[in-house]
This record gives C-alpha cells, structure tokens and sequence, in this order.
C-alpha cells in the first residue's frame, strides 16, 4: 500500500498542475494574447499550446491518470486480499484501473474511444463503491466510545 499511496500522490500532484494552468499560466497568458500584435499572438498561441500540452496532456491527463489507475488496482488488490471486503468491490476497482489504463490513450488515438466512454461510467461508479467500503472499514475499526 506505500507504492498505492506514492501513486495517489503523484496523481493528485500532476493532476492539480494539469488543472491550475487554467487560472494562472493559461490566464496570464490569455490576458497578454489581447493586447498583443500579429507577431505577439502568434508567440502566444503557440506558448498556449505547448504548456497546454505539457500541463495537460502529458502531466495532468496522461501521468497523473497513470497513476490514479494504478492506485485503484493496488488498491483492489489489498481488498482482493482483505478479509472484510466483497471480492465484487475489488472486481470492479480492478476493471476500473484496467480501463482507465487503456482510456488514458486517448489523447493519442481514437481507437480507444469506447473504452474511454465505458470508462466515464465505471470510474464515477468505482470511485463511490470504493469511497463508501472506505468509510464503512473505517467504522468498524474505530471502538466506540
């Protein structure tokens, strides 16, 4: 579970800088396009475009998902291996790091495009059932008082 948690790290680190190009770099950058010449907009799209790619693309969307997924396997594995859990709940977490593994393709070929539709309807399924089975292991290993 170190390895889920360096991965939930890195994917919540790299997708936050993915996300927070938008109200500062991307912004600034927006700002500076208006009041630029032909010359100076051409400059700026392109600056635009690359720290989009960078930030987004590659950091937020393609590492930042990588690791996510990978967190969400390690994670059902440990429940897989747990004694409380359903097996169906690491099942389904299983799957959902699987496809998201392949979805985060997407950027680079369309031929991951179903795949990734499955994937916007078992991640959001995934991320409540694992929530919820979180929140209910944590009840039963907290005495009361």
């Amino acid at each position: 579970m170190r390895v889920a948690q360096l991965m939930a790290v890195v994917a919540a680190v790299t997708m936050m800088l993915g996300l927070l190009r938008w109200p500062s770099i991307q912004w600034e950058i927006a700002r500076a396009y208006v009041a630029a010449d032909v010359d100076g907009r051409t400059l700026l799209a392109a600056s635009f475009d690359g720290l989009n790619s960078y930030l987004g693309h590659y950091l937020g969307e393609f590492v930042g998902e990588l690791c996510l997924n990978a967190f969400f396997v390690l994670s059902a594995r440990a429940m897989w291996r747990g004694r409380v859990v359903l097996r169906w709940i690491a099942g389904l977490g299983l799957l959902a790091g699987i496809l998201g593994w392949i979805a985060m393709w997407r950027n680079v070929t369309d031929a991951v495009a179903p795949v990734a539709a499955l994937n916007n309807v078992v991640l959001p399924l995934w991320m409540v059932v694992f929530g919820v089975s979180l929140l209910m292991a944590g009840r039963r290993s907290v005495p009361c008082v």
